[in-house]
Formats: structure tokens, sequence, C-alpha cells
């Protein structure tokens, strides 16, 4: 149920930017961490329509990057679109260009039918070998300018990403040879999640492929010393809806359905080289994980699990209110471990009964067991993001900082001290939105002490639409002044 205090208030989490900037902020309060030199990413939707046509999925907005420029105790801000063919040739088109993942184009059958998804390039955003990279599910990454947020173009390695070259926006990067590890999702002719890595000069190699039983929906992957893990929710695309979809006569998202039956495909495919491992639980509907590791002879993979429908789920991410999203159903999930036994049995094991979204955790503890992980948290029962919490795998104990009324947080990005031993040595680095004076901002908390709240709190000039993903690189950018 939405709490009272909030019902009614529409913190328009979703409305458009069209505008781009490049500044200094200089409304803040607190100062930047000597230590914290780097550079904050963020990707998502900019804006939901495209040739004056409402988009109906969040999916399917044009990507929007935004950059926080951190060096000397100042923070720089610039965000520019991706300049996509969709993104382009919406500024002057009548209508949606392409068709997207949940939006279809004006002019029925004719103009939707055997056309794949644009690439939007609006969900991930990494820096590997010198290149920064937006990512999308459907399709290959386009490099950025790391300074300017200029588009240089699709990447597709030399060529080595084939046909339609999905590359997705979960990558996870091992943290002794850091090399980048990714897949592909293909539906034809045969599905199945084709398995990359990328060295660290840059150069892409595939290892290998999880065969699936019929086309299905798989959105993140694990990386631990010894696979590529794989946890699938049975989302499917049935063939007959999957046909409607190809030939134009409902969009993609509205082709998948969840089917309990299937349980949850779990699949290990070796880094090494080697015939995957296959096995079932029970049904789950989650879209992130969190980390994954070896733990003598089980693997453990840890998750957000929703205790809602994939209806519920997707009418979230087809509504752009989050006072409407939450009319729909209760914000994110429960963090739940699996574990993985030799034997093929799988053991449910939950770590925190706190509703949260968007798993992060300090990436060089990947694929090793790590003790903390944060959320964007729903704190007080209010159906939306308004803290984030610092969940501890061990003990269980959950610490958090709640935001004013109407501070919504993206996801947090975890920034390490340059020298640090411990594993929470460093900061969250939060971009929030703040819906009742429609102003974004850069939260910096200690993550050790997130309790006590913001070291560095700066305000941007104007809102920011809730983002997807994010990545922090010790790296300063120069943006052109």
């Amino acid at each position: 149920m939405t709490n009272p205090d909030t019902a009614g208030a529409d913190f328009a989490a979703y409305t458009p930017l069209y505008d781009e900037y490049d500044y200094t902020i200089d409304d803040f309060d607190g100062a930047i961490p000597e230590d914290l030199q780097g550079t904050l990413y963020r990707n998502g939707s900019g804006k939901l329509d495209a040739g004056g046509q409402a988009l109906g999925h969040l999916f399917d907005g044009d990507g929007m990057l935004s950059m926080f420029s951190m060096a000397d105790g100042s923070v720089h801000y610039r965000n520019r679109y991706v300049r996509t063919k969709h993104y382009r040739k919406s500024l002057t088109s009548r209508g949606a260009p392409y068709r997207a993942l949940g939006t279809m184009r004006p002019g029925g059958v004719l103009t939707n039918a055997l056309r794949f998804p644009a690439n939007v390039a609006n969900t991930g955003v990494v820096m590997h070998a010198g290149k920064l990279l937006a990512l999308w599910e459907g399709g290959p990454p386009t490099e950025i300018d790391p300074d300017t947020l200029d588009t240089v173009g699709i990447h597709d390695f030399g060529g080595a990403l084939k046909w339609l070259g999905a590359f997705s926006a979960h990558p996870k990067w091992d943290p002794d040879t850091k090399e980048m590890f990714n897949f592909g999702l293909a539906m034809v002719p045969f599905p199945k999640l084709i398995c990359y890595r990328v060295d660290r000069a840059g150069k892409l190699h595939r290892l290998g492929q999880l065969d699936l039983p019929l086309a299905m929906f798989n959105h993140d992957v694990g990386l631990t010393s010894k696979h590529m893990v794989f946890v699938i929710p049975p989302l499917v695309f049935p063939t007959s809806k999957m046909m409607g979809a190809a030939f134009g006569l409902r969009n993609f998202i509205d082709a998948i359905e969840y089917d309990a039956s299937r349980g949850t495909l779990i699949g290990l495919v070796p880094r090494d080289g080697g015939k995957p491992r296959v096995l079932y639980t029970d049904p789950l509907l989650h879209l992130h994980l969190a980390n994954s590791y070896e733990d003598g002879t089980d693997t453990v993979v840890e998750l957000v699990n929703y205790d809602s429908t994939w209806e519920q789920l997707n009418g979230q991410l087809s509504s752009l209110s989050t006072d409407r999203a939450s009319d729909i159903g209760s914000y994110g999930g429960t963090l739940l471990r699996l574990r993985i036994t030799k034997t093929d049995k799988v053991i449910h094991e939950p770590v925190s009964d706190l509703r949260g979204e968007f798993p992060s955790f300090n990436i060089t503890k990947t694929s090793r067991p790590n003790r903390y992980t944060y959320l964007s948290a729903d704190a007080d029962g209010s159906d939306y993001p308004n803290a984030v919490a610092k969940i501890d795998n061990t003990t269980g104990t959950v610490v958090t900082h709640q935001f004013p009324y109407g501070h919504q947080p993206h996801e947090a990005v975890f920034a390490a001290r340059p020298g640090g031993t411990d594993e929470d040595d460093g900061w969250l680095l939060v971009a929030t939105q703040d819906g009742v004076s429609n102003r974004a901002g850069l939260a910096v908390l200690d993550a050790k002490n997130i309790d006590t709240g913001p070291v560095y709190t700066g305000r941007l000039r104007h809102h920011l639409p809730l983002t997807f993903h994010g990545s922090f690189t010790p790296r300063v950018a120069q943006p052109t002044r």
C-alpha cells in the first residue's frame, strides 16, 4: 500500500531533461574528501518521448549520460545525449522514428513488422581499456568521449561482435586480471546467451554459450573465479507472442510471460572452456545480481528477489510517475543468497528483509566473499526509494541513511579510498532527485559511516531523471569549459 504521507505526491522522477549542461557545481554543503579524485558516470532515459510521441516504457527512452568530475575539492557536471540513430532522427521525425522494446512506430503493422528495437544506449556506462562505453541490452556498445561525452560511434570490438552484436549492460571485472566479462542475448535462430571476455587491451574473445530451452529474458550476470553465473527467471517469450511481436502485432515487452512452472534456470559457464552446468530451482522474479563467488565446493550468488508479479513489475517499468508506480506495486525486493551445491541442490538464504534495488558493492571484491552490499532502499514503507542502505552480509545488520522527504536516490556507486585496505574504506556516490524543489544533486557518503549523512551534498541547477546504472573511475575527466 502507498504510504499516506506520500499519497498523491508525484515526485516527477522521470520528467524529461531536454537541455544539456556544463558547469562547476557552486551550491553545496560540506566538502569533497581530499582523496576522492575521479569521475562518476551515470546513464538512463533522459526523455521518454520521440518525435512528439510519448514512449510506452522506461527502457525506450534515449540514453543521456551525466558526468560528475571530482578533483581538488571541486565537482564539474556535464550531461549529453548519446547521438544514436534513434536520437538524431527523433529530433525531426513525426512520431517515434523506430520501434522500441515497449513502443510501436506510428503506421501500424507495415511500419513495425520485421524490425528490431532501436539501440538507444540508455542502460549502463563503463570504462574499460581506455574507452567509455554506453551499454544497452540488445545491441553493441556506443563509444563515448570520456571528457566531453561526445558520441564517437558504435563499438563492435573491431568486428568481433557479430550480427546484432548484443552486449549486455552488466559486465563484471576480474579484480586480478582486470579482464571484463559479459554476455549477449541471441533470440534467433536458436535462443542462447553468448559469453565474452574482453582482455585488458580491449580485445574481445568468445568464451562459449549457454543454450536456452526457449527465448527468455535475462538482464545480469555474476562472475566467480571459475564461472560466469546466470540466474534466469522464467520470463519467456512464447512462440505465438514472439511471432506476433516480430510481425508488428504487439511490442516486444508485451510478448514476455512469467511461467512459474519452468522454475529458475541456473547456468554456470566455465571461464576456461567446457560444457556449461545447468540446473533449476524454485521460480524467482528478479533483474539484478549482487556479488557471486566460490565457497569451497559451493557456488554462491546474491540477487534482489521481488515478491511481486511480472505484471506488477512491468507495470512499474511502464509508468512515468513514481506515485503511480507505487500504486502498482511495492519498490524493489529483498536480498537473497543462493547457494549452489556440488549435488545440484540450491539453498535459498535470505540476507535481509529490507526492500531495495540496484545492489552495489566494492567491485574489488568481485568473485570473492564480500561483507557489504549497498542498496537504493525504501526505508519506511513509502513504496519508493528514499534511502541508501548498507547490509552486512555476515551479521545481517542494516545501516541506512534516509534522505529528506521527496528526495529519491539513484544507484549508489562505491569509490574506494586510494590505499584503503578495509572493504568499506571509501565513499558512496549517490545522484539524487529532489522532487519537492525539482532539483537534482550529488551526495557523497562515507561508506564506513553512512548513517552520519553525506560529507558533501552538491545541488545541480536543474532536475535529473532517475538513471539506471553508473560507474566510477579514478580517471579525472577534463570537460571542455
